[in-house]
This record gives structure tokens, C-alpha cells and sequence, in this order.
């Protein structure tokens, strides 16, 4: 994934002021690589090993050993015409002039940590929070996933995007699953994993989803990034469909 949104806040706060602080020395960065899932870690892993290509990690999706996975680390890469051929799609890796490590600097400058420090594995485009030290080994035995390390960054209240998706955070800190609830005058469900449903989904009045496929179908607005995906959708007295609004008080 590319959304730098995904990752931890203070680590968007810092790539902001770390981009800005480059472009004013002369060096244009993109952000690459931001938060991935446990899928994505493990092709990564699998190249070199059984799939072609060098060994790029040392990092298991499955084990949740990468920083990606945590939300806490982005790869990089330079916008730049640096062999001079008018060109900067070739150009995207390109060390020749040091521009990674001046890069690396001003990051170490803003409190990022570099991947181009590290011996087993230099990764150069690497930049991440050093706050858990160089690997996930400390988040990984406070938290366990990082879905609820995720849960830690949200705002007092209200919803909070992950990588898997959305889910609400109550005043108290703790969040609905496996039911519906009224959110602004519209009905949402929420998954067993405390994640909102969008698209079809059964609920059987005590499970969503349940394994042996009982249960009424419900459709979910599926519109990405819309202001009222994941709402409830029903049918009007005249067979129109639409969007439910409800006359009812919040019941998070």
C-alpha cells in the first residue's frame, strides 16, 4: 500500500516535515511502500526463497516480524532526473550521487530511524519510528497483532481507519463487534472483529455472518471512501432503494 494515512499519526506528522525539509535541499522524495498485510509480507519474504528474485526480507507476514506490518515504517524513493537523461522513472533507486543517505539524514534529523543502518539486511529506502527499537519484537510482545497496537492510536472517540478497515471507538476505549449500532442516524454493522461491514452480509439476530449461512441478507453501502459507507441500506414503500436514515438516538 501507498496511503501514508495507514500508518501510525506521528509518523505521518514526520514524513510531512520530512518531505518539505527535503524539496527545500534540493532532494524530491515520493513515499513508496506504507502499511502491509500479512499477505503482502509473505510474497515478500517468499522472493529469493521460493519464488525468483534476490531475498529482499527477513521479515515473516505470518509472525508480523516486518515494521510495515505495524504501521510504524515507510519505503521511499527519489523524483529525480539523476543521470542527467531527462528521464526520472529510471531514476527512482538510484544511489549514484548519495541522495538516499543526505535524504536518510535530514529524516534522522526530524527522530526517524534509518534502514541503510542496519547490518544484516541495509535497507536504504527504509525509514520508521524508533521508539520500539529496530525490529517489531517489543510491539509484537505488548500487543500481539497489530490490530490492536492500531486500536491504541485512535482519537477519544469516534471512527478509525486501518489497513483492514473501519471500526468505532467508544468513550471508554472499547469498541462494538458482532452487532449493529446507530451511528449518526444511520444503522451499521459491525463484523466479530470489531470491523464495519460494507457490501452484503447476513446477520441471524445474534451473529453477522454465521458459519452456517443462516440469516437475513443486508446490504451495506459499499461506496469507497463515500461520507456514508458502511450505512445500512432498505427498501422504500414504493420498491426504491436507498440509503436508511433513522429517527433514533446513537446506540454505540
Amino acid at each position: 500500500m501507498r496511503d501514508i494515512t495507514l500508518c501510525h499519526p506521528r509518523l505521518q506528522q514526520l514524513a510531512a516535515k520530512w518531505i518539505q525539509a527535503c524539496a527545500a535541499q534540493g532532494i524530491i522524495v515520493g513515499i513508496a511502500e506504507t502499511l502491509r498485510t500479512v499477505e503482502e509480507q509473505e510474497a515478500l519474504y517468499a522472493q529469493g526463497r521460493t519464488k525468483p528474485g534476490q531475498i529482499v526480507t527477513n521479515a515473516r507476514g505470518t509472525s508480523y516480524r516486518s515494521q510495515h506490518q505495524w504501521g510504524i515504517a515507510f519505503d521511499f524513493f527519489l523524483m529525480m532526473d539523476v543521470d542527467g537523461d531527462g528521464k526520472t522513472s529510471d531514476d527512482s533507486y538510484n544511489d549514484s550521487s548519495g541522495l538516499f543517505e543526505r535524504a536518510a539524514a535530514i529524516a534522522k534529523s526530524l527522530g526517524l530511524a534509518w534502514g541503510g543502518d542496519w547490518s544484516s539486511i541495509v535497507d536504504k529506502p527504509h525509514l520508521y519510528l524508533p521508539d520500539w527499537g529496530s525490529t517489531p519484537t517489543q510491539l509484537i510482545q505488548t500487543y500481539g497483532t497489530p490490530e490492536a497496537f492500531m486500536r491504541t492510536w485512535a482519537p477519544a472517540v469516534g471512527w478509525v481507519r486501518t489497513g483492514i478497515g473501519y471500526w468505532y471507538r467508544r468513550t471508554d476505549g472499547s469498541y462494538p463487534a458482532n452487532q449493529w449500532c446507530v451511528i449518526n442516524h444511520h444503522w451499521y454493522l459491525f463484523n466479530p472483529d470489531g470491523y464495519m461491514c460494507t457490501g452484503w452480509h447476513r446477520w441471524d439476530g445474534r451473529v453477522c455472518d454465521p458459519a452456517d449461512g443462516t440469516g437475513d441478507w443486508y446490504f451495506l453501502d459499499n461506496t469507497l471512501n463515500g461520507p456514508l459507507e458502511g450505512a445500512c441500506w432498505h427498501t422504500r414503500d414504493n420498491g426504491a432503494q436507498e440509503i436508511w436514515e433513522v429517527d433514533l438516538a446513537d446506540q454505540i
